[in-house]
């Protein structure tokens, strides 16, 4: 569950003889699985609420949390031991990059916890050069959210230097607790047998204890403990949400639209303009359709071909109006992007990108970002055929990016299942958000730029406040894949679509100003908060959806092939 976290010990918490304390009620061994030390977690274990502070306290800092004479036992060990750590982190290393991509991030989380004990133990043992040597090697594995805490470890340099807290962490006196799903432990440990045929791992459950919990859970939140405090973060507008209530009496009427471009060429995204009276459709061919269609759009029963812009060789696989609609940018899989001049349908710029599947303009449209399948998200310059700098640290590739309201930020979503922002002047990565079980497929900005909402392959919708890095509400509507998330100009309304063929509105005013609930309480903030859900016609598919004014909301769909 994120980085480790600390617990007393239990013999602290037991005062009555035969007395079970609060955390060994809440765990229940996991038979054929006793000898590793794995536990079944109750929900209570997953959530946990964690004050962040500037200053903050690594794992392995301060006071132990158990009586004294359970670290006499922590003393020097041989080089051989000395080696397991050092292979154990090497293994650890190895299980991240072959698990599934969407599981990976619950054991890379190991890796920095399993570094700093072996640093730990080699101060500890006398030798600090070894220490270092170890550190110097295999920091790069770690991303750059890291470096802070790599730098303190750095700072013990003698055996004195040791915190009490790590003696007892080093002795095994108590140990440090990670929380991964039953699934994810299965895969871990069948490539732990593939990988470790020595069992090196065997030296990382001296000091660590792996809990699992039901994958049929719903997500809730999981706290990044033991983690500098990020930035604060600037939102787009002061006024979060609207004082008065929302009349669901006067809800924004829904205008949909099919896409149909030619016969036997399949479109293969949308989007629309700024001024919402352009449409443009990529499709299959390599081709890209610009409809114009009426501000109301209410005399549009279908988007037909207007203008033509072909160039690319292979299908189109994103495409982006800049916000003043004199550009448009369209990225292909024969893997460059085009920037188009809209007045002329002549290509500006030619891009040669990596793998790029979402393309987001900044607010100002100077610059633009791409979701790459390597990882990595890049910022490039309208006017630059090399990105100008890039945003590394995600696990897998990277589904979707998108600007914050105020430009100062860029939010991407990864087949890691996370959710990070970045910050866009120092580079930084600002937050980290973990609850999603798949790939994120959706983001959106409210408004305000208080709240981030996303979406995923595990057809969840998860809101998130940015200013404290919490899980706000996660909930489970869709049957199928979350496409494409929006909010209306007022910011009180959020709608969704999923791959279902169901466009769901919600009353964002309510699960915005509404406490943080329960696993219990899910399906009634759900209840209370759904508004409307609306089922594309038969064999059709949501493409693009989004609010042309404070009444009316437009849709374009296709034919589902």
């Amino acid at each position: 569950m994120g980085n480790p976290h600390n617990k007393k010990s239990n013999k602290k918490k037991c005062k009555e003889p035969g007395k079970k304390n609060k955390r060994t009620q809440e765990k229940e061994h996991v038979s054929g699985v006793l000898d590793y030390g794995i536990s079944e977690v109750q929900k209570g274990d997953v959530v946990r609420k964690q004050k962040f502070y500037e200053d903050f306290v690594d794992f392995y800092e301060g006071a132990g949390l158990g009586p004294i004479q359970q670290r006499i036992f922590c003393t020097t060990v041989p080089d051989k031991v000395l080696a397991d750590y050092e292979q154990t982190f090497k293994t650890i290393g190895k299980i991240t990059k072959e698990m599934v991509d969407f599981r990976k991030y619950e054991v890379y989380v190991m890796l920095y916890p399993t570094l700093a004990i072996a640093y730990l133990q080699m101060v500890w043992s006398g030798k600090l050069q070894r220490a270092i040597s170890f550190v110097g090697r295999n920091k790069h594995e770690l991303d750059d959210s890291y470096k802070r805490r790599i730098e303190k470890l750095k700072l013990i340099r003698k055996p004195l230097d040791v915190p009490q807290r790590a003696l007892e962490l080093l002795s095994g006196a108590d140990k440090v607790k990670f929380c991964m799903l039953t699934s994810t432990f299965n895969q871990f440990k069948e490539l732990e047998c593939q990988l470790s045929p020595s069992g090196h791992l065997k030296r990382f459950l001296d000091h660590f204890e792996i809990l699992t919990y039901a994958d049929d859970k719903i997500p809730q939140e999981q706290t990044l403990r033991d983690r500098p405090l990020p930035a604060p973060f600037a939102w787009a507008s002061r006024d979060v949400i609207p004082d008065c209530p929302f009349n669901r009496k006067n809800l924004p009427s829904l205008i949909m639209n099919e896409a149909m471009p030619s016969p036997n060429d399949d479109v293969t995204c949308a989007t629309y303009s700024a001024d919402h009276c352009t449409v443009a459709l990529g499709t299959s061919s390599g081709r890209v359709h610009v409809v114009a269609v009426n501000k109301d759009w209410q005399d549009v029963n279908s988007l037909r071909r207007e203008t033509l812009i072909s160039a690319h060789q292979k299908p189109v696989l994103a495409c982006a109006f800049s916000p003043g609609d004199s550009h448009l940018l369209t990225s292909s899989a024969d893997r460059t992007m085009r920037l188009w001049c809209t007045r002329t349908a002549l290509c500006k710029t030619v891009y040669v990108h990596h793998g790029a599947i979402c393309l987001a303009f900044a607010p100002r449209g100077c610059h633009f970002a791409t979701a790459s399948n390597d990882n990595v998200a890049r910022v490039w310059g309208v006017d630059s055929t090399e990105p100008l700098f890039e945003f590394s640290g995600h696990l897998a590739r990277l589904e979707i990016c998108l600007f914050h309201p105020n430009g100062e930020y860029l939010a991407t979503g990864s087949a890691d299942a996370t959710v990070r922002i970045w910050d866009y002047d120092t580079r930084a990565q600002m937050r980290l958000f973990r609850g999603h079980r798949a790939p994120i497929k959706a983001l959106a900005y409210s408004v305000c730029g208080r709240f981030l909402v996303s979406g995923g392959r595990d057809d969840l919708i998860i809101v998130w406040d940015t200013t404290n890095e919490r899980m706000l509400h996660c909930m489970i509507w869709h049957n199928a894949m979350i496409e494409s998330i929006g909010f209306s100009h007022c910011n009180n309304l959020m709608v969704v679509w999923g791959k279902d063929c169901h466009l769901s509105t919600f009353d964002f005013q309510l699960l915005a100003n509404s406490p943080e609930l329960e696993l219990s309480s899910t399906k009634a903030i759900i209840d209370q908060s759904l508004i409307s859900t609306v089922q594309s016609p038969r064999n059709r598919i949501f493409l693009k959806s989004g609010f042309v004014d404070r009444n009316s909301l437009v849709a374009i769909c296709k034919i589902n092939s």
